[in-house]
């Protein structure tokens, strides 16, 4: 019996021994890898010129204009910061030795906007205001001061003309306007277009007793530029506008 017990101990010693590097043992486990999710794309942001109300406006540029002036005046009952008075060179000749004047007023100055920028010409009409805007080399914007709002046209600058491609209409509330952009070449290459006198004479009446001095789409656009300097309504400058972008389109 003690013979027998001597060898299962002399058995057991030499069982064979593992090293740990020599077994397949599971590793831990590897966190998974997480991929990047990449962020949306940001939409690029509309390129917009602010709104402003023409009172305070006014107040920052009028030094600007030589035909213009602003009138402070203190009347009871009025509030001034809403009823703007301007002072306008008529044309009239001379009243005690200075250039006549006339007197335009303009309520709800506080809210009527226009472009938040200084602009280069301002004209006063019975029916509102323009106010010229150089933006850059070759791009400016007419704005037209309305009961309701402001009328932006936006025009490319070929030599001194400016020539009108889009309108856009700006509401009280508004708070900026996007700028629109016409390639210059693509006008150019309109410009360059025989007329289409008939559809010229149907869009504008007043041109039928000149088509005979128009072969161009260029030639006609000189001379409705030519036409619009010489009126003094708004609504007739906006048709005229309309005309130009009509032909070109």
């Amino acid at each position: 019996m003690n013979q027998n017990l001597s060898e299962m101990i002399r058995e057991d010693d030499q069982q064979p021994v593992f090293e740990e590097t020599s077994l397949d043992l599971p590793t831990e486990a590897e966190a998974p890898v997480q991929e990047e999710v990449a962020a949306p794309a940001e939409e690029p942001q509309a390129e917009a010129i602010p709104i402003a109300p023409l009172n305070t406006w006014f107040e920052a540029n009028s030094a600007a204009f030589g035909n213009v002036n602003q009138v402070k005046a203190v009347i009871r009952g009025v509030d001034p910061s809403k009823t703007l008075i301007m002072a306008v060179l008529d044309g009239q000749g001379e009243v005690d030795g200075h250039p006549s004047r006339d007197l335009q007023l303009f309520k709800n100055a506080d809210v009527q906007p226009v472009l938040g920028i200084p602009a280069s010409d301002m004209q006063i009409y019975n029916n509102g205001f323009r106010l010229i805007y150089p933006y850059e080399e070759t791009l400016a914007i007419k704005c037209y001061g309305v009961r309701t709002g402001l009328i932006c046209v936006f025009c490319n600058l070929i030599g001194e003309a400016m020539v009108p491609y889009h309108v856009s209409k700006v509401k009280k509330k508004d708070e900026a306007v996007e700028i629109i952009r016409q390639p210059l070449d693509q006008m150019n290459e309109k410009l360059a277009q025989n007329a289409d006198l008939e559809a010229l004479q149907l869009l504008y009446k007043q041109s039928s007793k000149a088509v005979e001095d128009m072969t161009t789409n260029q030639t006609a656009v000189n001379w409705l530029l030519v036409r619009q300097s010489e009126v003094t309504d708004i609504n007739h400058h906006l048709q005229i506008d309309n005309v130009i972008i009509d032909i070109l389109s």
